[in-house]
Formats: structure tokens, C-alpha cells, sequence
């Protein structure tokens, strides 16, 4: 994890101003439930903006958490990071989240 550590609760939208390249975070809406738990490796920021367009996915998002990593974190990391929490949180709307691999 990254030295400035995890924000929140952040209004949802594009004007997120952390510099985390690299993230996972956690959306709730109105009622406080959670809504979706994503990544990105592009910022949290950018992701954010891309979500906004889909007005009719995003529309009652409110408030996200987000968990900052280390920028030199692998892609597969990252990916593996956003499953775990995702099975942990259960998020209601998520249509599908990386896989949860058991190493043997």
C-alpha cells in the first residue's frame, strides 16, 4: 500500500484529486450499501470519469473509498487485490470480478 494510505468516504465523480495511479476502491450508494468494488491501473481519477458516462450504472453512486497501491504494483496484483476485497465486501452491482485463485 502507498504512504498516504486509503480515502474516504470521497464523493463518487471525476474530480477525485488522489494521485494513486494504481487502485482499488469500494462505491456505495444513497443507503450506504455497497454498490461496486473495481480497480484501476490508469487512475483513480480517469476510471471514475470512464464509470460517469454510464449515467444509468452510476446515477445513484455516492460515496467511494479508495485504497491507493504502490505504483509499481503488478497488474495481476492489482486484479487479485480487487477480487479479494469484492468477495469480501459482496458488492450488489458488480457483474463479475477477477477471479480468486488458491496457490497450491
Amino acid at each position: 500500500m502507498r504512504d498516504d494510505g486509503p480515502a474516504g468516504p470521497l464523493p463518487f465523480g471525476p474530480k477525485v484529486t488522489l494521485r494513486a495511479a494504481k487502485a482499488v476502491y469500494v462505491v456505495c450508494g444513497w443507503s450506504g450499501r455497497i454498490l461496486y468494488v473495481g480497480s484501476t491501473t490508469v487512475g483513480v481519477a480517469t476510471r471514475f470519469a470512464q464509470h460517469a458516462r454510464d449515467v444509468r450504472k452510476t446515477i445513484d453512486w455516492t460515496t467511494a473509498y479508495v485504497i491507493p497501491l504502490k505504483d509499481d504494483t503488478p497488474v495481476r496484483a492489482v486484479r487479485r487485490i480487487e477480487g479479494r476485497i469484492g468477495m469480501a465486501m459482496g458488492p450488489e452491482r458488480n457483474k463479475a470480478l477477477p477471479r480468486i485463485t488458491v496457490a497450491r
